[in-house]
């Protein structure tokens, strides 16, 4: 046709939409010209080829512009590898860590590295996370270490966790939920969890249950979770430098264009080649939306976010190592630091520590238990529910009569599982009339009288919470000081009378855990946060919450059993002292937990989304 000026050249002129197309997509383009050849030099031949190529790289640039442009969202991991547990060692999983994040690190990522942590500060470190995740963008929480299932949970093992049986972990070990928690808060497009967490239970001979590796978890929408192994199975620590599982993640994350799940599918076959079929690495997605480590046609940056490590001296962590083995107080840790830091500042108190401790520590636990005569509980006298407050901001109180009851359990040889050994020997105690919180102290409590808020879930009539036994003790001591009253913790006794009410059932309500829905915030219903105080019915004191939301802060040291226990209500001042006992289960808890019997050992500088209180008073 004469006059008629080909659509495109052989050499193109960059238009003003080329110059704003992303460098490959524009690459892409000139590829298509260049294969349009002579066939666009005919138009009338061209048309329908061109309107094809034409659809074709529409579609194509769309797809790259969308893959590029997640590289430039946010990009936050939280990577965690224990490996110097005291019992059961591990050879990897620092290598591990140390490796995912720099990796991470070179794919954008800002990192979060935390490497043989205690509990507090792994809790600490996903509250960091959480913190940064809210800002949008892609979330990512990797960890290697021990751990376990128990009850359907999975709980990720720290340095210096003391676990002698499956109820010790929600005290000493981290809910792996409380992951997923932050991320759910977050909603963002991208969560991404990674358990290389599956070997060898190393507390199975203390555990009732015999299930192994980990279980499977579920997960809000915009999650990808992935397993070294499948559910219920167990990992390969590995003999290199890496686990198993992690050394084909790495490799696997390296390659270009790593779509997320071809990374884990190239990861699980190069396991199960590996192992012979042993190992099978399993994940679970609720992605809306593709996801790429690195775009089509982008080069892995180099030096991206720097890690973020504690910005700790030599002196720093000495100096945490030594409070942390100060607080669990115990033969165990003390030679714990000495054998981290057998020239450090601590030698010689660690040492006299030692020495001061009894030379016999489990008469107490090992006592035979022995056979009561049968009391009749005596009914409370006085009336129970008047309510009063002190100042305007400060806890309404419940005034609880006296009356004397049977504090613990005894063994039931009809029952398909057993009251534990340190709920025993069931005895008789008699409580003077005092006054109780009618709730669990607020955040908006708390702040009136302390001026801060560390909870983790905020809200002016939730309980507070990551408040620790010495806290506790702080908040009671300014209360005192600001209404002129003996505001205190309630004892061990009086917190277990007034969860009963009057019961010797297992809770207020009688033996049925299908009422339990009722009466608390716990496992089943809770959606992995706590809840306003006093929005569950209150037992037949008027005391609302006694069972979950969260555990409660006695002023009792921690004992073994009951023998010896104080049996008029007071505080049981003597025992293990840097342990304290908490009552009443928390919005993490099975309904085992929350039995008005259950109790709880917990150091008394733990701080957790666990842990809270109620104050008493005498009246």
């Amino acid at each position: 046709m004469p006059g008629y000026k080909p659509a495109f050249s052989r050499s193109p002129r960059k238009s003003r939409f080329f110059s704003k197309t992303l460098p490959g997509a524009e690459r892409m383009i000139e590829g298509v010209m260049r294969a349009c050849g002579a066939m666009c030099a005919d138009p009338l031949k061209a048309i329908p080829n061109t309107m094809k190529l034409l659809a074709t790289l529409i579609l194509s640039v769309f797809f790259l512009s969308a893959a590029q442009a997640q590289q430039k969202e946010q990009r936050v991991a939280l990577v965690i590898g224990n490996a110097s547990y005291k019992d059961a060692p591990l050879r990897n999983p620092v290598n591990d860590a140390n490796d995912v994040a720099a990796t991470l690190k070179g794919l954008g990522f800002q990192v979060i590295l935390r490497v043989n942590s205690n509990r507090r500060q792994m809790v600490e470190a996903v509250r960091e996370f959480g913190t940064s995740i809210k800002r949008g963008g892609v979330g990512l929480f990797y960890y290697s270490g021990h751990g376990v299932q128990s009850r359907g949970k999975n709980f990720l093992v720290p340095v210096g966790a003391h676990v002698e049986g499956e109820g010790d972990l929600e005290f000493e070990a981290m809910d792996a939920n409380m992951v997923l928690a932050q991320m759910d808060e977050a909603a963002n497009r991208v969560n991404i969890v990674v358990l290389d967490a599956c070997r060898d239970n190393p507390f199975a001979r203390s555990f009732r249950s015999t299930n192994k590796g980990l279980a499977q978890m579920d997960s809000a929408k915009g999650s990808f979770l992935a397993y070294a192994t499948s559910p219920g199975s167990v990992a390969s620590d590995g003999e290199g430098r890496n686990g198993t599982y992690t050394k084909h993640l790495l490799t696997s994350l390296r390659q270009p264009d790593t779509k997320l799940e071809e990374v884990f599918k190239r990861v699980r076959l190069e396991v199960a080649r590996e192992t012979g079929n042993k190992q099978i690495p399993w994940d679970s997605s609720s992605l809306l939306g593709d996801f790429y480590f690195t775009a089509p046609g982008t080069k892995v940056a180099s030096q991206s976010n720097p890690i973020i490590e504690p910005q700790l001296t030599a002196t720093q962590r000495e100096d945490a190592f030594w409070e942390d083995a100060k607080s669990v107080g115990n033969k165990e840790a003390f030679e714990s630091y000495l054998s981290s830091y057998p020239r450090g500042r601590y030698v010689g108190l660690a040492k006299a520590n030692i020495a001061r401790l009894p030379t016999v520590t489990t008469q107490i636990a090992s006592a035979p238990v022995v056979s009561q005569p049968v009391i009749r509980p005596r009914p409370p006298t006085g009336v129970a529910g008047n309510t009063f407050k002190d100042c305007d901001d400060c806890p309404e109180m419940v005034v609880i009569p006296s009356g004397s009851f049977l504090m613990g359990s005894k063994p039931d040889p009809f029952a398909s599982s057993q009251p534990s050994a340190d709920e025993q020997p069931q005895h008789a105690v008699s409580i003077k009339a005092f006054a109780m919180g009618k709730y669990e102290v607020t955040q908006e409590q708390w702040y009136a009288v302390m001026g801060t808020t560390p909870s983790q879930f905020k809200g002016r009539t939730l309980p507070v919470e990551q408040v620790s036994w010495d806290d506790a003790q702080e908040f009671v001591k300014k209360l005192s000081v600001k209404t002129g009253k003996n505001y205190r913790l309630p004892s061990e006794a009086e917190w277990e009378y007034a969860a009963r009410a009057g019961s010797q059932a297992a809770y207020s309500f009688g033996d049925n855990e299908g009422e339990l829905g009722r009466h608390a915030w716990f496992s089943q219903n809770s959606n992995n946060a706590t809840h306003p105080v006093g929005e569950k019915q209150s037992n037949s004191f008027s005391l609302h919450d006694m069972y979950g939301n969260v555990w409660e802060w006695t002023q009792d040291c921690w004992n073994e059993n009951y023998s010896g226990a104080p049996t008029d209500g007071n505080a049981w001042s003597m025992g293990k002292c840097s342990v304290r006992v908490a009552r009443g289960g928390s919005w993490l808890s099975n309904p085992q937990n929350l039995r008005a019997a259950n109790r709880g050992g917990v150091t008394t500088a733990n701080r957790s989304v666990y842990f809270g209180f109620r104050v008493a008073r005498d009246n």
